[in-house]
């Protein structure tokens, strides 16, 4: 799968990255908001992981973006938070939220989750 990983810790970011290219999947790394709105509009992701406290805009005002516009990606939209309270606010906008920090079995759940909406969204397509 086409990845895109959105932290502004860059360590957290390029760490993520790495391990989901260890699982055979292939990852871009944005490091706040606007380089993620741009990369979102343009390139092809079949998921996104976006942390919510970006120093320019907030992950959630980048995916509401990705809903209110008519080039919206197709990505599956994870959110990834170490606030347990916003969570619910952000229901709405992801397809999954991730409470920081995450084990790897969450991560792949949340991976195999994305496959199966795809190919949920393919069949209905056909």
């Amino acid at each position: 799968m086409n990845v895109l990983v959105v932290d502004d810790n860059e360590s957290v970011a390029d760490s993520l990255a790495f391990l989901l290219d260890c699982y055979g999947h292939h990852a871009v790394v944005a490091y706040d908001g606007e380089t993620a709105l741009a990369l979102l509009r343009t390139g092809t992701f079949e998921i996104t992981f976006l942390d919510e406290n970006l120093p320019d805009i907030k992950g959630s005002v980048v995916a509401r973006s990705l809903k209110e516009t008519p080039i919206r990606s197709r990505a599956f939209l994870v959110s990834m938070t170490g606030d347990a309270d916003s969570q619910g606010d952000f229901a709405r906008l992801f397809d999954v939220c991730l409470q920081k920090p995450f084990s790897c079995e969450a991560l792949m759940q949340v991976i195999e989750d994305a496959r199966c909406s795809s190919d949920a969204v393919t069949l209905q397509a056909a």
